[in-house]
């Protein structure tokens, strides 16, 4: 879990993601295409207006090469256990 006291699970994932999709380059297309929703829908998430549901951990997950229970400890975790996805080239799309 992320080291800021206050925030909420569903927070810790919303920016874990963003900043997976920065590292990585991914577009919210792309995952939003892993998932099965649009990116609108995606987009809303992101922005915690939309909730997130259990089943679209494990393809997010999967899509960056970790398991649900990293997607959920946090950008810092996951960078602290040294697995975080190869970094790949910015696309300048991943911005909400």
């Amino acid at each position: 879990m992320s080291d800021h006291e206050g925030e909420t699970l569903e927070t810790t994932l919303n920016e874990t993601i963003k900043l997976l999709m920065t590292r990585t380059g991914r577009r919210q297309v792309d995952v939003a295409e892993v998932v099965g929703i649009t990116r609108g829908s995606l987009s809303q998430r992101l922005l915690g207006n939309s909730g997130w549901r259990v089943n679209d951990l494990a393809p997010i997950a999967e899509y960056f090469g970790l398991t649900p229970a990293e997607l959920l400890s946090g950008y810092a975790s996951i960078a602290s256990a040294k697995r975080l996805p190869p970094a790949g080239k910015a696309s300048g799309q991943t911005a909400l």
